[in-house]
């Protein structure tokens, strides 16, 4: 199972338009759909979050147990 993650506009009639990548063409799937509802203040936290993505990815942390230290 893997997961596809996209946010999308629901039309007036209650359809939404979902395409795929090309390499699952002409393969059978099971699709589900979850969803949650975007509003402004959900959408620029996740957008403050993602920028500090990755931004202590050169520093290592530092577990001390039972005298013992491990780098994470």
């Amino acid at each position: 199972m893997q997961v596809i993650k996209y946010k999308t506009r629901v039309d007036a009639e209650g359809k939404i338009s979902l395409q795929l990548p090309q390499y699952l063409a002409n393969q059978e799937l099971e699709v589900a759909i979850v969803y949650a509802l975007a509003n402004s203040e959900t959408t620029q936290l996740h957008e403050i979050v993602d920028s500090f993505y990755g931004c202590l990815a050169e520093e290592p942390i530092l577990i001390e147990e039972a005298d013992q230290q491990e780098v994470a």
